[in-house]
């Protein structure tokens, strides 16, 4: 008859979990730093590439009707789909459901910047050209892949107004656009501090305000990067912090410019 013999099992002492601890925290604290400096640099080559996009849109809009629109504009459909009756309207983000038209300005590219201040045109103007753009409208020209609306509260996916859909970098700050004549975004533009604006003022509603600030010689959309700060009030032209941004023209062809930060 075999006599069954136990084997012996030894426990794992205290010293062994310890050190076992103390390797995983290392490694831990090897890894995390890398990972998040991979991290930011996947978010900065994302942001390169939008601002892109976004100017080839606002590009493509100025061939195709002659204005500039706010960047919440892009990704609007037209108004009526093919076969839908005049006046028809859903939840499509078209210009039919957009609040209030009469505070969305636009940037006639045909016209001196300096001569539009006080008499910009707008979504609801009567013009010719903008009703045209507005009946002809050829978007989407640009699909964002992330956007937060106007007045939205975080964590509260009902709040916010969802006709003001404002395209965000990879930090969920709104990209904005810049021009010779300082920046065009909100009446409510810093001057004098580094503050930042309001996000949820209609930071890229196209409003022409001069700045003594004057960092572009041509138009340019701008991401305030990771550390969501603006530099255009710097002293230095050159000190651009950590803002992504790229150069376009809205006539002449292929006069683009591109900049990491």
């Amino acid at each position: 008859m075999k006599t069954l013999r136990k084997r012996s099992r030894r426990a794992t002492t205290l010293t062994e979990l310890l050190v076992v601890l103390a390797i995983i925290s290392l490694l831990a604290t090897l890894a995390v730093p890398v990972y998040l400096t991979q991290l930011n640099r996947a978010r900065i080559s994302i942001a390169q590439s939008e601002v892109r996009s976004i100017a080839e849109a606002e590009q493509s809009v100025a061939i195709a009707h002659g204005f500039l629109v706010p960047i919440h504009i892009l990704d609007n459909v037209p108004n009526r789909l093919v076969g839908e009756p005049v006046g028809a309207v859903g939840s499509r983000d078209d210009f039919d459901n957009l609040t209030s038209p009469g505070s969305h300005f636009l940037v006639d590219v045909y016209q001196k910047l300096n001569d539009q201040v006080g008499s910009q045109l707008t979504l609801s103007s009567t013009d010719a050209r903008v009703r045209r753009m507005v009946d002809a409208w050829q978007g989407p020209f640009l699909n964002p892949r992330r956007i937060r609306y106007e007045g939205e509260v975080i964590n509260n996916p009902s709040s916010g107004d969802i006709t003001i859909d404002l395209v965000v970098d990879p930090w969920g700050n709104p990209y904005r656009i810049y021009s010779d004549y300082g920046p065009l975004f909100s009446q409510d533009a810093p001057s004098g501090s580094q503050a930042l604006p309001d996000p949820d003022l209609q930071q890229d509603d196209m409003f022409i305000q001069q700045d003594e600030a004057e960092r572009f010689d041509r138009f340019a959309v701008i991401s305030f990067g990771p550390d969501g700060r603006n530099s255009w009030l710097s002293a230095s032209p050159l000190d651009q912090g950590d803002d992504i941004y790229y150069m376009f023209s809205v006539i002449q062809a292929n006069e683009t410019l591109y900049s990491n930060f």
